[in-house]
């Protein structure tokens, strides 16, 4: 009985609850408004502006509406594009800090050198942003000659060369480290001959010159052959073919700028796997990390993607290998909840990689606008990978992007920045017969420019904001 009372009581309990929530703000309105009026006479009163706009309305949420009708904009504007993406392809747009639209964003593909992006973000991420790679030159000198050999020992940088190497680059590589500039000190040091050989010592990496997953119309040509100490990306000025030991090809590039500064050097360059600790004659050191990953990114650089990975290795485990290296990146992905990703190099060189367009995303997002990877991507007509390329779009100059190449795929992952706080993300993946071909891929990519060039349309937050009155 006690029980049943009580429950018939509270329905006139929610009642007056409910109507003490309604009167109460309608009370302190009238008390507001009797209250102004009794201290007002009329001859001072001045315009009263309220609001017209009801509570709840969705216009007190300006920037959420204004961004809702912008996102709609563009999905409008991108869904054309669906019509004409293979089967074996992705799209993923984002906007406003939302997902635009998503087409097999979740398909496992191969991403080519957008495996770039996940090296570039692991690298920022590990090795400290004042990490310079330091190239030195060790030996006796008595009198102006090095009695014996002459030590060039490698620090694992990628971006060694010389300056007239740097003149044949279809890509010029950006903060160069210039060899020139040791020699110079080499000489400034006093040093007139050498009465042994300039020895290329390149222990401090691993030396397995390929990767085992690379296939054999890759190696040498686009990457490789690797190692702790690279020249001019292991080419011989004036040798139409690579060297199969980057470290030799590289104490002969340096025996041949000594003898032009007339310093004599008497015997043939060669390698060796550990220098003996002589004194430091000379060192030069590459720019800072950041601006290494750039360069990766940029010319879309393979070597220096996979000297990058064992760096990666080495300050994770000691182990400056490809082995240790791939593992923080996959260590990485797990632990980032990136889903959809399977690493087998750091260049994507591989056909085995795996990647989504909803990782690709992710992992552009993850770097804050403005940050370290977003700006070393290559700029819509007019640098890197992405210089001839949509040039005459409306992102042209502002798009930042990079692009992968492999038999019948062609990727583009990127940034369009819009403002201070917002971008556009995308990731495009086409793949199968002829889909690396420009007739096919340039039109698609040409028409993802248009579209995305066109956010944000709509009112701005000011023009749906908060009505007044009065």
């Amino acid at each position: 009985m006690t029980t049943q009372r009580r429950r018939a009581r509270r329905p006139g309990l929610v009642v007056v609850i409910v109507g003490t929530v309604v009167a109460s703000p309608l009370a302190v309105l009238w008390y507001a408004g009797h209250s102004l009026a009794t201290r007002t006479d009329g001859r001072d009163a001045k315009p009263v502006s309220y609001i017209v706009t009801p509570v709840m309305s969705v216009r007190r949420a300006a920037s959420t509406l204004a961004t809702d009708i912008a996102t709609r904009n563009l999905r409008k504007e991108l869904a054309p594009i669906l019509e004409k993406l293979p089967s074996s392809g992705c799209l993923r747009v984002d906007a406003g800090g939302r997902i635009v639209l998503a087409k097999s964003s979740d398909k496992s593909l191969v991403p080519a050198s957008n495996q770039k992006i996940v090296t570039a973000a692991v690298a920022l991420q590990v090795l400290a942003p004042d990490t310079r790679f330091t190239t030195r030159v060790i030996g006796k000198i008595e009198n102006g000659t090095v009695a014996g050999d002459l030590f060039l020992v490698g620090g694992g940088d990628p971006l060694l060369v010389s300056r007239e190497f740097l003149a044949t680059e279809r890509f010029p590589t950006t903060s160069p480290t210039i060899l020139d500039d040791l020699a110079d000190k080499v000489q400034a040091a006093g040093v007139r001959s050498v009465t042994g050989s300039v020895v290329g010592d390149e222990s401090y990496l691993d030396d397995d010159r390929y990767l085992d997953d690379w296939s054999s119309a890759v190696r040498g040509t686009e990457a490789g052959p690797l190692g702790g100490l690279m020249v001019n990306d292991g080419v011989v000025l004036g040798n139409p073919l690579k060297p199969d030991n980057p470290a030799a090809a590289a104490a002969e590039e340096f025996t041949r700028l000594l003898r032009v500064r007339g310093i004599t050097v008497a015997g043939n360059p060669r390698e060796t796997k550990t220098a003996p600790p002589e004194a430091m004659i000379a060192e030069v050191s590459s720019a800072p990390v950041a601006s290494v990953v750039a360069e990766m990114l940029t010319n879309s650089d393979n070597n220096t993607a996979e000297i990058l990975v064992r760096h990666i290795g080495l300050s994770r485990s000691l182990q400056p290998t490809t082995s240790a290296g791939l593992a923080v990146l996959r260590d990485f992905m797990v632990q980032w909840g990136i889903q959809g990703v399977v690493i087998k190099d750091g260049s994507g060189l591989s056909r085995g990689n795996r990647m989504t367009c909803a990782a690709l995303v992710e992992l552009l997002e993850r770097s804050p606008i403005g940050g370290d990877l977003k700006k070393g991507l290559a700029v819509a007509g007019r640098t890197g990978t992405l210089k001839d390329v949509l040039t005459d779009s409306p992102v042209a100059g502002k798009f930042l992007g990079k692009t992968g190449t492999l038999l019948n795929v062609k990727t583009l992952g990127g940034v369009l920045p819009v403002s201070e706080s917002d971008e556009v993300t995308l990731a495009l993946f086409l793949g199968g017969a002829g889909w690396a071909d420009q007739g096919n891929y340039r039109p698609l990519w040409n028409a993802l420019a248009r579209a995305v060039a066109t956010y944000p349309t709509g009112p701005s937050a000011g023009q749906v904001r908060v009505l007044r009155g009065g």
